[in-house]
């Protein structure tokens, strides 16, 4: 709101918004006509409801209410009235209005630019007016042994004191504090950390406590795609990457010559492998199933090899020798 009344204007916000407990800072500034000598004081005073003063540099001229709670947060020389309430009542909803003197020039009150404040005691998701629930923007996929960043982001009234932010994983947290509409900042912290195969489907927690006691949560679960880089060889030298992992070749090991044997290949992968392929030292096997009977074994049968395969890449078992006994 901007009025300008004999060429004194004043710019407050109509309304802000804060927690009941915290502290709330409101914007202000101030502007007057240029006199020929430079001013060399100036009182703010801040009242509520245009008669009852909550702000004054002599604290006895202060309601009993207001007393010891507020403070001009702004320096009057660069035009600035910004004043802090510390801690907010849920009485302290205005209105509010400023009053610059000038000593040996001039005084001017800024009835009609009038502060109301709407105090918050408890969150609620719903009550969107309120500006209090926390936004968190986590990285929905993360890769084993790479780096995740996560953020998490509150809004608050109070600059001096913002919310605490905490993250349920470890990591290395960093803090970044912004202004956004005129009372109201934005508390941001980033989580940087290496993910594991544990963090699949876990949720990301953030919590932030403000002052006074009340803390509000919001979380994401995490997705994590395995990575595995291997190097096999099979009739040419190739590098496949994004593979799963823990490829492996299950079976009896033991078993007589002229019997029939079934041998099933199992893989540890996000998402889940969904081709196979066999093969021995001497080339592929007709089969892309899981599973591998080999009919009629003998001292000659050859170690047998599983790839598994998914949308991510390919990867190999050791070999498996079977122990072909004689009947």
């Amino acid at each position: 709101i901007v009025i300008d009344t004999s060429s004194w204007t004043a710019e407050v916000p109509g309304s802000v918004s804060g927690l009941q407990g915290s502290c709330i800072v409101i914007p202000c500034s101030f502007n007057y006509p240029e006199p020929k000598i430079k001013p060399s004081e100036f009182t703010g005073i801040w009242f509520k409801d245009t008669s009852e003063v909550i702000y004054h540099p002599d604290s006895s001229n202060v309601i009993t209410d207001y007393r010891g709670r507020t403070k001009l947060v702004g320096n009057l020389r660069q035009k600035n009235c910004s004043l802090r309430i510390d801690p907010l009542h849920s009485s302290d909803k205005g209105p509010f209005t400023f009053r610059i003197e000038i000593k040996d020039y001039n005084k001017a009150s800024y009835k009609d630019d009038r502060v109301f404040i709407t105090v918050s005691g408890k969150f609620s998701r719903e009550n969107r007016q309120l500006q209090y629930p926390i936004y968190p923007k986590v990285n929905i996929l993360a890769i084993v042994g790479e780096e995740v960043s996560a953020s998490c982001s509150v809004s608050h009234s109070c600059p001096s004191d913002p919310p605490l932010i905490t993250w349920s994983h470890s990591g290395t947290p960093s803090i970044q504090s912004q202004q956004q509409t005129k009372g109201q900042w934005e508390e941001t912290s980033t989580l940087t950390f290496r993910s594991s195969n544990a963090d699949n489907n876990q949720p990301l927690v953030c919590t932030a406590a403000y002052r006074g006691g009340k803390t509000v949560s919001s979380s994401k679960t995490l997705t994590v795609k395995y990575v595995h880089y291997i190097v096999i060889s099979f009739l040419l030298m190739m590098l496949f990457i994004d593979a799963p992992v823990d490829v492996k070749v299950k079976g009896v090991s033991s078993v007589k010559e002229g019997d029939s044997v079934e041998l099933r290949c199992s893989s540890d992968s996000n998402p889940a492998a969904n081709s196979y392929h066999w093969h021995n030292s001497r080339g592929p096997l007709p089969t892309t199933g899981p599973t591998l009977t080999l009919e009629n074994v003998t001292r000659l049968t050859e170690a047998i090899y599983c790839t598994a395969i998914n949308t991510e890449g390919l990867g190999e078992s050791s070999p498996l020798k079977l122990n072909v006994e004689c009947k």
